[in-house]
């Protein structure tokens, strides 16, 4: 890395640091303030011209970036002669990549491992989107669930690809110009949203141990007021001291056929293909 100057310094070259050989983007690889701060400054052309507060502003998020734990990134590649796509870890980060994609499906079985993958991969290559950006981010969506076993990381792939295809419908629906299409993609979106909610919910259930407790406020005749809890477990209502009621919504997990193939989403019975809607491409 060559040193440059930066401006409003007059004759000052800012030495490189070995940190700063190390940095990714404005994430400084160390945890001196004083480091950080060096190497945004030889980063950043408008460091000198930001207010103090802005640059300790930056300094700490530059700081907090760094702790966060890593996710795992896999290379995709074309094979030669048959054009097919094929998914591989990183070839500069090989050593340390089967440690991270273990952690982040949360288990120990490398075939679990090789079924989370797939799934995200056979999602985005329907579509011919299986480029980098979108599995790594899936893999990254997984980790960041931070499921305890392979229950929670099946679910967290399941959340990671409705909300893409969520996103993907809504984005059709952008870009479409017949209103018979709109109708059908927001639709489809709306769907796909409520599944994820429904999975979230779930999920959430999952790692709390399936225990929910939710307050009710009632006021009686005099005006007194009783509170009371409702205590959810594993999906069921135990009513405790209190004349409401509370619901709970147990969500469907999303399955496979026998093949390993994913069941297409759908949140209702009886749901009709629109004749004239393509699944839009990109």
């Amino acid at each position: 890395m060559t040193a440059t100057k930066r401006k409003g310094r007059k004759g000052a070259t800012p030495e490189v640091s070995e940190s700063e050989r190390k940095a990714v983007g404005f994430v400084i690889d160390t945890d001196d303030p004083a480091e950080v701060e060096r190497g945004l400054a030889n980063k950043m052309p408008e460091w000198n011209t930001l207010k103090r507060s802005r640059q300790l502003e930056l300094i700490r998020l530059s700081m907090s970036s760094r702790a966060r734990p890593s996710r795992p990134k896999v290379a995709v590649s074309k094979q030669p002669g048959t054009g097919k796509t094929q998914i591989s870890p990183p070839e500069a980060d090989q050593a340390s990549y089967a440690l991270t994609i273990f952690e982040t499906f949360a288990t120990s079985s490398p075939d679990a491992v090789q079924a989370r993958l797939t799934e995200i991969f056979r999602h985005f290559s329907g579509r011919d989107a299986d480029t980098p950006e979108n599995i790594n981010s899936a893999l990254a969506f997984v980790g960041g669930c931070s499921p305890e076993n392979e229950h929670q990381s099946a679910m967290a792939t399941q959340m990671a690809l409705v909300h893409d295809a969520a996103v993907h419908a809504l984005r059709c629906a952008g870009s479409t110009d017949s209103m018979h299409h709109y109708e059908a993609y927001t639709n489809q979106a709306n769907k796909l949203s409520r599944t994820f909610a429904m999975l979230t919910e779930s999920y959430a259930k999952l790692q709390r141990g399936g225990v929910q407790t939710v307050k009710h406020v009632n006021v009686y005749e005099g005006g007194q007021a009783v509170v009371a809890d409702n205590v959810h477990t594993g999906g069921a209502s135990v009513r405790t001291n209190n004349p409401a009621h509370a619901t709970s919504l147990g969500a469907p997990l999303l399955s496979q056929d026998a093949q390993g193939f994913g069941v297409p989403i759908s949140s209702g019975e009886g749901q009709k293909t629109v004749q004239d809607a393509r699944w839009c491409e990109g």
